[in-house]
């Protein structure tokens, strides 16, 4: 059994590694921590309609293959399910409450109501909230980016992660001069950079101070642009890190 992660631990083992689970296989999750996963994420959004079921998910998370995000993402942040804001929280909030996860991913940009009723609740059950932010086109100017990373803290977020697109070296450049700032402040901060210009993000950032990256299990298709695999990911961060 593995014992549950808590976000202080995650301060003296980033950055942490986080394979992307699009389907319930014990095959998959036992292939990503063999290339190198700290951490699973399993996306219920990207789940196929049999095993998008709260039993055969629950099932599959009590096996415990390694710490675990659960996400369920939310169609304007680029995730799949189909269903009302109400139903997308509804489900994420039945497997907090009888599943053992480690962190659970939650938009910023959800309606307040459904946020808020599931703040409390993983607030309650000792869970630490991952508020997420996904910018697919650009990336919003610097001033905006601390607005929504400081309400993000504010909302009762452990970990507040920022997922953009540079569209120049410049704006990469922004995004690691941001994360280093907030690491200094002893928070805890992910950076992803997404598309060709702010691939490179998803390696250097974690020498700056952020402490989750996400890869696809290798075989697999990238689930956001300019995703690495996690064999990739483990081989450079391996090369890069500073000891």
């Amino acid at each position: 059994m593995i014992k549950k992660m808590r976000d202080e631990e995650l301060r003296g083992k980033a950055p942490a590694i986080v394979a992307v689970m699009r389907a319930l296989s014990v095959r998959d999750a036992e292939r990503a921590k063999k290339n190198g996963a700290d951490m699973l994420e399993l996306r219920i959004d990207l789940l196929n309609d049999k095993e998008r079921d709260g039993g055969k998910i629950k099932e599959f998370i009590s096996m415990r293959h390694m710490p675990l995000i659960v996400t369920n993402r939310r169609r304007a942040e680029g995730g799949s399910f189909t269903g009302t804001e109400e139903e997308r929280i509804a489900l994420l909030s039945s497997i907090l409450e009888t599943a053992e996860v480690d962190f659970v991913d939650l938009e910023l940009s959800s309606p307040p109501a459904v946020r808020a009723r599931l703040v409390e609740l993983a607030q309650g059950l000792q869970i630490p909230i991952i508020f997420s932010f996904h910018d697919f086109r650009g990336m919003p100017p610097r001033a905006e980016l601390v607005r929504i990373v400081t309400s993000m803290y504010e909302e009762g977020g452990s970990i507040a992660k920022i997922a953009v697109t540079p569209q120049t070296l410049s704006d990469a450049l922004l995004m690691l001069n941001l994360t280093d700032e907030i690491a200094r402040e002893g928070k805890l901060f992910a950076a992803i950079g997404m598309g060709p210009i702010g691939r490179h993000l998803r390696v250097v950032a974690p020498l700056y101070g952020s402490v989750l990256t996400y890869g696809f299990i290798e075989g697999e298709e990238e689930v956001a642009p300019g995703q690495f695999s996690v064999k990739e990911l483990r081989s450079i961060l391996d090369r890069l890190m500073l000891k």
